[in-house]
């Protein structure tokens, strides 16, 4: 069974217990992932975060209910909403409307999202000339410098933390560089905050570092790497699209996630000549 399937057994949980609690942590564990890994996969594949696409299957089947002429502080209850008034708030930002307007709403609930035709589209479907094909590369165990930021806009803000650490403290110029996604609690997604964490690579532990930052040591890993060319361009298109093919490549072919033991999925931005590079690293076993 190829990971899309375990994925696939997490998104059916969710479709049978949106009336009653549900967290990162049992959805991983669900499908047999760490939070990290099972943070990365579903934002590949599904386009948002855990709990967006849970508020938005919520509130999908709360306007069904609506329409059926339920009372709404009742729809509102079963739905996790602590009153009526916190609901209409957060329903009325999903459709345009409060729910009293909406009894003869014309709508159709989205279908639940089925992964596996996701990526049989894909294995065709992604031809495009600034995403490389897959090759399958290792990286060695590596020392890092790390910075995490948790707002609006985390990667220009811890990339500008690490790099001007960096700089400071004399490491030589072309020392390697990642970023990666990383998750965050429900009330910061409610914010619309998102997280980032940067690393630069350093010969040694330093001697000292801004309270921001932290010093760790990172195993060697096997990984599937695809490069786009020019991802800034349209990186809200090309990056994304990076991934899915990646993602549906290493699926395709059976690999296995690695998720027994702290593993990460890198982004490295790369410069030669005139034109930027981005290598996507995929974690295999």
């Amino acid at each position: 069974m190829g990971y899309i399937e375990y994925l696939q057994k997490t998104i059916d949980y969710i479709e049978e217990n949106l009336k009653g609690t549900i967290s990162i942590e049992e959805c991983a564990q669900q499908a047999g992932f760490s939070k990290f890994h099972f943070h990365r996969l579903f934002g590949i594949h599904l386009e948002v975060t855990l709990m967006e696409y849970v508020r938005r299957r919520r509130l999908g089947y709360a306007m069904l209910e609506v329409m059926n002429g339920r009372k709404i502080l009742d729809i509102a209850l079963d739905y996790g909403y602590s009153s009526e008034r916190t609901f209409s708030r957060a329903f009325q930002q999903e459709f345009g409307q409060l729910p009293s307007s909406c009894r003869n709403a014309g709508y159709a609930l989205p279908p639940k999202p089925v992964l596996q035709e996701q990526i049989n589209h894909l294995r065709g479907g992604i031809i495009v000339n600034y995403l490389s094909d897959v090759t399958i590369n290792s990286l060695d165990a590596m020392d890092v410098v790390s910075g995490v930021r948790i707002s609006s806009n985390p990667e220009d803000e811890v990339i500008a933390a690490v790099t001007g650490w960096a700089n400071n403290s004399g490491i030589k110029a072309g020392s390697r560089q990642f970023g990666f996604d990383v998750p965050v609690d429900d009330e910061d997604q409610k914010k619309g905050l998102r997280g980032y964490e940067y690393w630069v690579v350093v010969e040694k532990q330093p001697e000292a570092l801004e309270p921001e930052l932290r010093y760790k040591h990172v195993e060697g890993c096997k990984y599937a790497v695809l490069r786009i060319t020019e991802p800034m361009i349209d990186p809200f298109e090309r990056i994304p699209l990076g991934w899915k093919k990646l993602a549906g490549w290493v699926n395709s072919k059976g690999y296995k996630t690695s998720c027994d033991h702290e593993r990460f999925w890198l982004e490295e931005k790369l410069e030669v000549g005139d034109s930027v590079y981005m290598d996507l690293y995929f974690p295999i076993e």
